[in-house]
C-alpha cells in the first residue's frame, strides 16, 4: 500500500495515476525536464523512471506534448527552446523510429516544421554526424494554423530539455 501513497496527496487523500509533478494523458504520465541533457543521457534518465522518452502516436499526443512544451516556456521564458522526444533516425537517415520500441512513425503522424527534417550540419559539430534526434519546438501561439507542426531534427549530442513518459498506474 505504501507504493500507492506516492500518488496521493496526504492532506486531501486525492490520488492520481501519475507521480507528483507528472501530467496524465492517454493512460500515460509525462514530465518535461528542468535540466538539459544529451539525447542518450536523457533517454537513460527516462529509463530510470521506468519509462522512456515521450512518443507521438496520434494527433492528440502531438497536441498534448506541444502544449506541454508551450506552457513550460510561458512559465520559464528564458529556460527552454526545444524539448527532445523519443524519435530518432540514427539507424537509417530519413527513417525516423521510436527509441521506445523501434517502430517507425506512421505516414499520417508527422508534424515537422516547415523545411524540416533537414539534417543540417552545425559548424561546431566536430563529428559532423548530422541531426538524428527530434525535438518539439514550442509554437509562439496555440491553435494557429500550423501550431502542431513543431518537430525539428536536432543534433543528438546537443544538450536539450526532454519529455519522459511512463505508463499511468491502474487504480481500482
Amino acid at each position: 500500500m505504501g507504493f500507492l501513497w506516492r500518488f496521493c496527496n496526504r492532506d486531501t487523500l486525492q490520488c492520481s495515476r501519475c507521480p507528483p509533478g507528472w501530467t496524465e494523458h492517454a493512460s500515460r504520465c509525462f514530465i518535461l525536464s528542468h535540466e538539459a541533457k544529451k539525447w542518450e543521457n536523457a533517454r537513460m534518465e527516462c529509463l530510470d523512471y521506468g519509462g522512456d522518452l515521450a512518443m507521438v502516436w496520434n494527433k492528440e499526443d502531438q497536441a498534448f506534448l506541444t502544449n506541454l512544451t508551450f506552457q513550460y516556456v510561458q512559465q520559464n521564458p528564458m529556460n527552454i527552446s526545444f524539448s527532445m522526444i523519443g524519435l530518432q533516425d540514427m539507424v537509417k537517415e530519413g527513417t525516423f523510429s521510436s527509441g521506445v520500441n523501434g517502430d517507425t512513425i506512421k505516414w499520417n503522424v508527422i508534424y515537422w516544421r516547415d523545411q524540416e527534417p533537414n539534417n543540417a550540419m552545425a559548424s561546431w559539430d566536430t563529428s559532423q554526424a548530422g541531426q538524428d534526434c527530434v525535438a518539439i519546438v514550442p509554437p509562439t501561439r496555440i491553435g494557429t494554423k500550423d501550431w502542431l507542426n513543431s518537430w525539428d531534427d536536432i543534433i543528438c549530442m546537443g544538450r536539450r530539455h526532454y519529455i519522459c513518459e511512463i505508463t499511468a498506474i491502474i487504480l481500482g
